[in-house]
């Protein structure tokens, strides 16, 4: 294994370890610092959306900004990313890169700007196709990639373009909307749990009003909560509901239960008290869709 592969799947692990803490959203001074590669320091982004870091010969991220200059970039309805070629020569360095990537199928990290200057990690994404009289390329994400840790063969790792199609129509667009929802839902909330205001957001979760597979579930700031994993658990299982009025109450059966400190200062202490809302009156949870689940709430009590 060149030692170039080896330290892109170092890269990977890190995104991985990373991501159980900040699910999957980076800021881009984090990426751009890096991490340390046996004494080494690797960029993982930088001032072009095709990052080549020092020494490497193909990218090792790709980017597209909120506002770039390439509105091409983006995942379709079919989960593929389309992503521009930098400026109109298609032997530029940076477009080189990306097709010596797609003609070895070295795996890149795809950052997508969710908000100001913090970024999705998508990967690892194999590009499928290059068109060069169209300046641009397609990629997916290739879950083969994804458990690897350095020194590891990548040689049998299999390989089938249909394969990635299929996945990348059920999985990658589902796991862009659940990682840009949750960013979305805790920074307006100040990445605070809404019911106990714990302000420590890798224990924090987006939770859904409405479910995301009903017609009103759909990925925005007004039918999402901030809470802790605790109280997001209690949400979906009912024990907890939340009215139009934006107040907290507890199932009647867990209020008679005698458990220990947790249940009373963690559930039933909490009964009849009130959210804690975004500062934006815009970003605060649609009534309706809470009255909505709240029927479901009392239906189970």
């Amino acid at each position: 294994m060149s030692i170039e592969l080896e330290i892109r799947l170092a890269a990977f692990a890190w995104i991985r370890d990373q991501t159980a803490w900040n699910a999957g959203i980076f800021a881009g001074t984090e990426l751009a610092q890096g991490f340390d590669y046996q004494g080494r320091r690797v960029t993982l982004k930088g001032p072009s959306g095709i990052w080549i870091p020092q020494g490497f010969a193909m990218p090792i991220s790709i980017t597209t900004a909120l506002n770039g200059p390439y509105r091409l970039d983006d995942i379709g309805e079919d989960g593929l990313l389309t992503y521009a070629y930098r400026g109109t020569d298609p032997s530029h360095r940076d477009n080189r890169g990306l097709r010596e990537a797609y003609r070895t199928r070295t795996p890149l990290i795809y950052f997508k700007e969710t908000r100001n200057h913090h970024f999705q990690a998508i990967w690892p994404v194999i590009v499928l196709e290059d068109f060069p009289a169209s300046l641009c390329i397609h990629a997916a994400m290739d879950p083969a990639y994804a458990a690897l840790r350095p020194n590891e063969d990548t040689s049998t790792i299999p390989y089938s373009p249909l394969d990635l199609r299929r996945y990348a129509w059920t999985q990658t667009r589902q796991r862009l909307h659940q990682s840009a929802f949750r960013d979305m839902v805790i920074t307006a909330y100040d990445q605070r749990c809404a019911i106990c205001r714990l302000n420590h957001p890798e224990l924090l979760d987006g939770a859904h009003i409405i479910p995301d597979a009903d017609n009103l579930g759909t990925p925005i700031i007004q039918n999402g909560l901030s809470l802790c994993k605790i109280h997001h658990a209690a949400y979906d299982q009912d024990i907890l509901g939340i009215s139009p009025d934006y107040r907290v109450h507890i199932r009647g059966d867990i209020l008679q239960e005698r458990d220990g400190p947790m249940l009373l200062h963690g559930l039933q202490e909490l009964d009849g008290s009130c959210l804690s809302l975004p500062n934006r009156p815009a970003d605060r949870p649609d009534k309706e869709r809470l009255d909505a689940r709240y029927s479901k709430f009392l239906s189970a009590s």
